[in-house]
């Protein structure tokens, strides 16, 4: 069982960022089970193997969710002039400049040291709508994959009714397949957490996942316009205090929205 473990936690899709069409493509590893195959022979009986199912799960996630605008976030393009070096949160407080420039580095960092020591500390980019977090979660995410690292980029929204869809047969694959492909992924972003219906079900999905990363030294990149108190209401204290233990957090602001400051240019 720890073989087929380790064989699935490597399985994921790998996607270049410099492919800017909708076409995947995944890194080779041959299947201890089947020989890639696809089917395992005992005797007079052949049934389906793992790999299969679980290459399939990850298909759909990285072609669906890694969409080519995100594949141009890099941290070449990080733009600093949506940035105020004059504005501050508090009097006392750094610019917005200062804030962002804190997270790039951040951001840079997290990837430098999982590069070396495949670390399990996170990252956590919170601020309002348009300041350019999913750009630095995108930008750490194409900057593994030019390194062939396993991620796994989802949108908390969207993963929740995936997981709903099973309910109901919609889905192509169950609950727990869902799931385990987010739990064991090695590298996980989760974009717009918090942005969801305020339920028992989603908290205890959301703290399902990041419980079982944190004991599992396994890190996360997180999203969210929501503050620490705003994110103890919508996915509950236990999850934001995972959260904190295992991520380092960093906020941005921005005067305007970058993408209605960029239809002005």
């Amino acid at each position: 069982m720890e073989k087929i473990v380790r064989y699935l936690n490597r399985s994921l899709l790998k996607i270049k960022p410099e492919h800017k069409t909708d076409k995947t493509e995944q890194m080779h590893f041959i299947c201890p089970l089947c020989q890639d195959q696809g089917l395992i022979v005992k005797g007079d009986l052949a049934y389906q193997c793992q790999c299969v199912k679980q290459r399939a799960v990850l298909k759909k996630f990285s072609s669906a969710n890694m969409t080519p605008f995100l594949a141009a976030h890099t941290f070449d393009k990080f733009d600093f002039r949506f940035y105020s070096p004059h504005l501050r949160v508090d009097n006392d407080g750094p610019t917005y400049r200062a804030m962002a420039e804190k997270a790039f580095e951040g951001a840079k960092m997290f990837v430098a040291h999982y590069l070396e020591e495949k670390t399990g500390q996170g990252i956590l980019f919170a601020g309002t709508v348009g300041s350019g977090k999913t750009f630095l979660a995108g930008a750490i995410t194409n900057a593994l994959l030019e390194h062939e690292k396993q991620v796994l980029f989802l949108v908390v929204p969207d993963f929740l009714d995936e997981i709903r869809a099973t309910y109901q047969k919609q889905g192509e694959f169950s609950e727990a397949e869902l799931m385990d492909a987010a739990r064991k992924t090695e590298v996980l972003i989760l974009d717009d957490l918090g942005a969801h219906n305020f339920t028992e079900w989603t908290q205890n999905k959301i703290f399902s996942l990041i419980n079982y990363r944190m004991n599992h030294g396994l890190p996360c990149v997180i999203t969210t316009n929501l503050s620490i108190n705003q994110m103890n209401e919508v996915i509950g204290e236990r999850t934001v205090s995972r959260i904190i233990e295992i991520c380092k957090i960093y906020r941005l602001h921005v005067e305007e929205d970058i993408r209605v400051a960029m239809r002005k240019m």
